[in-house]
């Protein structure tokens, strides 16, 4: 059951794409629809942040070598995931500088490289995962950099909210795929 806190977290943060990537533009002109998205995605880097501590802590993998490797990268990852997300929704709803999320996404960014690069060596030693199911974690890892530098550029003024919705709308539905694929859902 401990696996389940990771469909959990991608679930989570999958509405929390979505939704944003919907509302983006409107939430920055009306204050409303901004503190309603705050809410859900406060929700969501929540549900990131309980779901990080009941996959390290519960070692569903296994302890040894690279099990335990893999589990704390991916909890690393949703641990900072959640840190984003959760400041992300308490700027909306309180409408505090963004800035800073930008540049907490690019500290995320050198995380998910490094993730995407120690998978992809684990996997060739270790067969961590299927070719189908190493394919969709990697591919949703990359989606995960899109939303970081659009963070960045969103947040820094050097791209549109369009740019960035259209990240957070597509890393929220490959999202989705990967949330039914890791729990098992959907055999790969």
């Amino acid at each position: 059951m401990v696996l389940a806190s990771v469909a959990f977290a991608i679930s989570a943060f999958s509405i929390a794409a979505i939704i944003s990537g919907i509302n983006l533009g409107k939430s920055s002109k009306d204050k409303t629809s901004a503190k309603t998205l705050g809410v859900i995605v406060t929700l969501a880097g929540i549900a990131i942040f309980v779901a990080s501590l009941i996959l390290i802590l519960g070692t569903p993998y296994g302890t040894g070598y690279p099990a335990a490797n893999v589990q704390l990268m991916f909890s690393l990852l949703m641990l900072i995931f959640s840190f984003v997300w959760i400041t992300f929704g308490m700027s909306l709803l309180y409408g505090w500088n963004m800035s800073f999320i930008g540049d907490m996404t690019m500290v995320l960014f050198i995380y998910n490289v490094i993730a995407m690069v120690a998978l992809y060596f684990w996997n060739s030693g270790y067969a961590v995962y299927n070719l189908a199911a190493f394919i969709i974690v990697e591919v949703t890892l990359f989606s995960y950099l899109l939303d970081e530098v659009g963070f960045y550029a969103l947040t820094h003024g050097k791209t549109k909210a369009a740019v960035q919705a259209g990240f957070l709308i597509f890393s929220g539905v490959v999202s989705i795929l990967l949330a039914v694929t890791a729990s098992g859902i959907i055999a790969v």
